[in-house]
């Protein structure tokens, strides 16, 4: 007899963020944050992060982000435990977002590689305005240049923008089929 459970290459990063939306919490932003397990969030030191952030009942995650500084880089980082690609066909997210102005988000898989990592980016970037908004997007597996169906780690990154913001990441969900 065969498990009839599959809870696949998703379900850990699934799992991390219904915890998160489980959980309230507020405090103050900073350059290297843990919310929960495998979702972090990481910014150049050089863009002196600073600000709140705010995860209310049933949502995930709301930014009020200030920086002072300039600097290159600030995502949030979502690990992803999908080593072995090889069998799946598609991998991808469905997200709801809110922003009082219009805010773009662009989407990432970074896997690991021997010398460091590859990014690939999603075609489509994430449109956040005062209404909220869904957004949908995937990646086929092996048919990229830059997605290594194999890899020894991998997370999903959301790039945030490089001056001060406010975003609230109401809900995610990743899949991979």
């Amino acid at each position: 007899m065969t498990d009839s459970l599959d809870l696949g290459p998703d379900g850990q990063l699934n799992q991390a963020l219904a915890l998160l939306r489980g959980d309230e919490k507020e405090g103050a932003l900073s350059d290297r944050m843990d919310f929960a397990p495998g979702v972090t969030l990481r910014a150049d030191p050089a863009l002196e992060l600073g600000g709140r952030y705010a995860s209310p009942a049933g949502q995930l995650i709301a930014f009020e982000a200030e920086v002072a500084g300039r600097g290159g880089w600030c995502g949030l980082h979502l690990g992803l435990p999908a080593r072995d690609l090889s069998d799946r066909g598609m991998l991808g997210f469905a997200c709801r977002s809110a922003a009082p102005e219009i805010r773009v988000i662009q989407p990432c898989l970074r896997s690991g590689t021997a010398d460091g990592f590859e990014d690939c980016f999603f075609d489509k970037h994430i449109l956040s305005q005062p209404e909220e908004s869904s957004h949908v997007d995937i990646l086929p597996v092996g048919r990229r240049a830059r997605f290594p169906v194999e890899a020894p780690w991998r997370e999903l990154i959301l790039f945030l923008p490089l001056a001060s913001f406010r975003w609230s990441l109401i809900d995610l969900r990743v899949f991979v089929i």
